[in-house]
């Protein structure tokens, strides 16, 4: 139809940032995907198991402020996912915990922040 065809697909999300290069290895590596710069862009590998890629832009701004809109992934093992983003050069930041979800707070090296979720076991 005429509508579906004017409705958006979110694709990627994008993150400013001063360090290109680096900002770019940090979320590839953290991500597990393949990433290739292109003139003052960032592409990460769109992963087929995954509905979002995400991608990076060089600015000239500095970060300002806290982040508006922030990612957020779930993984297996919080812990390790924590401890991966801590050796990436990001930080691990506080745990959260409401109606039963567990997650923290992190930042990449930047300070931009994301949430990774501990994945929910069946009931």
């Amino acid at each position: 139809s005429e509508r579906a065809m004017d409705v958006p697909v979110l694709i990627a999300a994008t993150i400013d940032c001063a360090d290109l290069d680096g900002m770019t290895e940090f979320w590839g590596e953290l991500l597990g995907v393949e990433c290739k710069v292109v003139e003052h862009f960032g592409f990460l590998a769109h992963a087929e198991d995954r509905k979002v890629t995400l991608w990076l832009q060089k600015v000239s701004e500095e970060k300002a402020g806290k982040n508006r809109l922030h990612l957020d992934f779930v993984v297996q093992n919080l812990d390790a996912a924590v401890e991966r983003v801590e050796r990436l050069g990001g930080t691990g930041g506080e745990r959260h915990e409401w109606e039963g979800f567990v997650w923290r707070t992190c930042s990449d090296p930047e300070g931009n922040v994301f949430d990774i979720m501990q994945a929910q076991q069946p009931s």
